[in-house]
């Protein structure tokens, strides 16, 4: 099962929540790169809304780069984000903190 449609599907559900609680018509939001692609999250949004109250809702995605810091070259920079994970691109390596891109913030 791949983590990254997972992570998109929990936001998405939790845009839906934030949106029924208080009413509103519009969001903005800020996508880090390991939440998921703008694309997919939006053809998400539109299939779980279709019919509903939320269909017109005017969504703007503003995304975020995976930033990462290599524990074993040093290295600090956007990082090569794959299904579940991320990882250095100067070395490869998996053991990376990461530093942006696992956000998700809605401004409504």
């Amino acid at each position: 099962m791949d983590l990254r449609k997972i992570r998109e599907e929990k936001a998405v559900d939790s845009l839906i929540s934030l949106l029924k609680e208080g009413n509103y018509r519009k969001a903005r939001i800020t996508l880090g790169e390991m939440r998921g692609d703008p694309k997919e999250f939006m053809k998400l949004y539109n299939y779980l809304t279709e019919g509903s109250r939320f269909e017109k809702t005017m969504i703007k995605i503003k995304p975020i780069r995976a930033k990462v810091f290599c524990d074993n070259c040093r290295w600090r920079g956007d990082g090569k984000v794959l299904e579940d994970h991320v990882r250095c691109p100067r070395c490869r390596n998996e053991d990376v903190q990461v530093l942006q891109g696992n956000e998700m913030v809605v401004h409504v």
